[in-house]
């Protein structure tokens, strides 16, 4: 049996492997004819010791990030994809593309770029991906780089 994904999510962030995420994200939606989510999350819980020397941290990353989907929002519309929505939350990434984001679009499929962690790194930090893999109640499909492994 094939599965039909009706809605897409695929979280950019500018990194290669968020790339390679949303080129394969492109590739599932135009086949299945399916909406094309496209969310970048601002990470504030490395921002809360900068917020309080200067707010324009805030402002000129949410430009940048703003900029940042537009441009990936175009290169969907020029595959020729219909249905595209783009979103920017600022918070804590994991919950927001694991349960939030995914319930309130209705998204059936996710992807998202494994950023390589090694263990000591998941340890200090986590991994997004871990988390969102162990906690995501749709597909999950995590891209990686093939030059990395």
């Amino acid at each position: 049996m094939t599965q039909i994904y009706k809605k897409v999510m695929v979280a950019v962030d500018g990194s290669i492997e968020a790339d390679l995420a949303f080129e394969k994200a492109l590739k599932i939606a135009w086949r299945n004819q399916a909406e094309l989510v496209i969310v970048h999350v601002i990470d504030n819980r490395a921002l809360h010791t900068y917020s309080a020397f200067d707010t324009d941290v805030y402002v000129n990353l949410e430009k940048e990030a703003r900029l940042k989907l537009e441009a990936y929002e175009e290169k969907a519309r020029k595959t020729g994809l219909l249905h595209i929505k783009a979103i920017l939350e600022i918070g804590d990434p994991r919950p927001l593309l694991a349960k939030d984001i995914p319930e309130r679009e209705q998204v059936d499929l996710i992807l998202i770029g494994a950023t390589g962690l090694n263990a000591f790194e998941r340890l200090l930090i986590g991994s997004s991906s871990e988390y969102i893999m162990r906690h995501a109640k749709v597909d999950l499909l995590i891209v990686r780089d093939p030059e990395k492994l």
